[in-house]
């Protein structure tokens, strides 16, 4: 059975319990979980209620989103980085107590202070180098999931962040809205440029312009085939996720969209597409 895998986040409007309700009746059997979604479940054995829950919706568990969290904010005192840093390392740790093993993060913005690209990448560098030290051992890698106002919409910037930390344990969380409209004219490329540092996607269509509305597959104005040929060019073979975040009708975006991200995955052969 191919694995049509939504995200919570999509119904991020509603309590976590009707979001996975939503997902499954729109067709989905795997769910991305977005963790301010899952507040109330404050202790482990409530998090395996929780699992049990979504099994019982016919969904399975895959990735933990702290995409945009309040606490990262590595730079400009040590004081900053050490927050961040053991904030992260909770994360990883609240991954293992859902289940999953995929923390989904990302790179920052660009800090009030006055500081180098140079010493941005290093203050990254090192913080995710401590996170994968601390989450390595318990099987959990890193994700993180470029937009177009953060720092690895600079693609150089990205792929020596990739390059330091190497592919085992961090990859690129490519989201096609987020770079429809970071990379307008150059989202194709943009694939080609990453290569096989994507290891996941937020599979989606864009208007191009709307940073955070992701439209269902074919609702938009980006050129899927194209991406997809370039997807099988560049070997991928991770993991996707159809993501209808900010999309007013996300009930009907995934109607709307899973055929033709079933084809995408179907086409793509993608490692994680069947259960």
């Amino acid at each position: 059975m191919v694995t049509l895998r939504g995200n919570s986040i999509s119904f991020h409007a509603y309590p976590v319990e009707e979001a996975c309700q939503r997902l499954a009746l729109a067709g989905c059997n795997s769910v991305e979980m977005w963790k301010d979604h899952l507040q109330g479940f404050k202790t482990p054995l409530l998090l395996k209620h929780f699992v049990e829950f979504a099994a019982e919706l016919g969904l399975s568990l895959w990735g933990l989103n702290v995409v945009g969290a309040d606490y990262f904010h590595p730079f400009g005192s040590q004081a900053a980085y050490n927050t961040t840093l053991a904030a992260l390392k909770e994360d990883v740790d609240y991954a293992l107590e859902l289940g999953v093993n995929a923390l989904m993060v990302w790179e920052g913005t660009h800090p009030p202070i006055k500081i180098s690209q140079v010493e941005m990448l290093d203050t990254l560098c090192n913080l995710f180098q401590e996170t994968i030290a601390y989450a390595r051992p318990k099987g959990v890698r890193l994700l993180a999931e470029p937009h177009p106002f953060t720092l690895g919409m600079d693609l150089e910037f990205m792929k020596q962040l990739c390059d330091y930390l190497g592919r085992e344990h961090f990859g690129i969380l490519f989201d096609f809205c987020h770079f429809g409209v970071g990379k307008p004219n150059s989202y194709v490329e943009a694939l080609h440029t990453l290569g096989d540092r994507i290891q996941h996607l937020h599979y989606s269509d864009s208007d191009g312009v709307s940073s955070e509305l992701h439209f269902p597959p074919g609702k938009g104005k980006l050129a899927l085939d194209d991406i997809d040929i370039a997807l099988q060019a560049i070997g991928f073979s991770g993991t996707a996720t159809l993501d209808m975040y900010g999309y007013p009708l996300p009930e009907k975006g995934y109607q709307w969209g899973l055929p033709r991200f079933q084809i995408a995955l179907e086409t793509l052969g993608v490692e994680g597409s069947r259960s």
